[in-house]
Formats: structure tokens, sequence, C-alpha cells
């Protein structure tokens, strides 16, 4: 199943390893260096000229989205993805 990430762009949703919400994370040095280093790879998807809402970090490549993490988590869910054994940060 195709997980719809933002600008035209859906990735097949077994790539996805993370998703992560961009305004509830402060950027530590660590975070800015991984980011840097994906640019300077050109492993670094922009997929908004505007602040994004959310990273999506894959295998092979990091989108930055402006779709909300609300919303990618509803779409993952409803492709089967977020199903009985796959682990939600905070969730029980």
């Amino acid at each position: 199943m195709y997980i719809h990430i933002g600008a035209d762009v859906s990735i097949p949703a077994h790539w996805i390893i993370g998703i992560f919400d961009l305004e509830k994370v402060s950027p530590s040095s660590d975070t800015v260096a991984f980011l840097a280093q994906a640019e300077e790879a050109n492993r670094l998807d922009w997929m908004t000229e505007d602040v994004p809402r959310s990273l999506i970090l894959t295998s092979g490549r990091i989108f930055l989205s402006p779709v909300s993490t609300a919303t990618l988590r509803a779409r993952c869910s409803g492709a089967g993805f977020l199903s009985k054994g796959h682990y939600e940060y905070g969730k029980r």
C-alpha cells in the first residue's frame, strides 16, 4: 500500500521507518548534523517551501513534509500499516 506524504508524492508504506512531528521536537545538534549529512548525500527531500510539519524517515531517504503527523498516521492506519504489533511512541 502507498501513503501520500505531500506534494503529489506517495511512497510504499513498508518503506517508512518513522514519522516525527517537527512541531513538537526541539532540534538538537545531532538532529541538525543528521539532516545536514543527509542533504550533502542528496538523500533529503523537501516536500514544501514552507516550514515542514513532519519528518518521514525511510531506509534510503528523508522527507520533510507539509502534512501533519496526525494525518500521516491516519493514512497509515487506513492502509492497514498501523496494525497490531506496530509500535507507536507514547501509545499503550
